[in-house]
């Protein structure tokens, strides 16, 4: 698993240098929330941009309250044997896992008349969650975003809120939802 996230992280030092020729258009920070991640967001055009997630997630049992992070510190043993428990079933399962998702994002800049820049973002993306009982997920998202661009520092903090469609292994609606800030090279 850390080296997952070691490899991904490594990736995007690679980016860096791009991203300087590019004249600020490449934007790394982190996304507080579920999932916590890395942030990556590239600006394809003055509307358009990609938008990466990589980080670590807490799952989801529908049995009982594991998914919530207090809990988990306070009970791992009960909450992995229970993930377990319910992968092999095929259940509903879920506990720590890595999170991936990217995003193709409109930004609508019209909506919010200020001198800095408010822009509203939306658009469809992918999720995958590779959970640490070995099971894997696949989804189609859709992200719903606030972000604050000031004017003399090349950044964004931004909210967002993602409803995802999981399709693989079963079919059943999630929400990601954080906070985060991104500065660009």
């Amino acid at each position: 698993m850390v080296s997952r996230i070691l490899k991904a992280f490594a990736f995007l030092l690679v980016l860096v240098p791009f991203a300087k020729a590019a004249g600020h258009n490449l934007g790394v920070g982190v996304i507080l929330g579920q999932p916590t991640a890395l942030s990556a967001k590239y600006w394809t055009s003055a509307n358009t941009a990609l938008d990466f997630g990589l980080g670590w997630g807490l799952g989801y049992d529908q049995y009982n309250s594991c998914w919530d992070g207090d809990y988990y510190n306070n009970h791992q043993n009960y909450c992995n044997n229970r993930g377990y428990y319910y992968a092999d079933r095929n259940d509903r399962y879920g506990y720590r896992g890595l999170h991936f998702h990217a995003d193709y994002l409109f930004h609508n800049f019209n909506v919010i008349r200020t001198p800095e820049k408010f822009p509203i973002y939306y658009g469809p993306g992918v999720n995958l969650n590779f959970w640490n009982h070995g099971d894997s997920q696949i989804g189609v998202r859709g992200v719903l975003g606030i972000a604050w661009m000031p004017r003399t520092v090349p950044m964004d903090v931004f909210f967002e809120l993602a409803p995802v469609l999981e399709l693989f292994p079963g079919t059943w609606v999630d929400i990601n939802a954080g906070i985060g800030a991104r500065f660009y090279f």
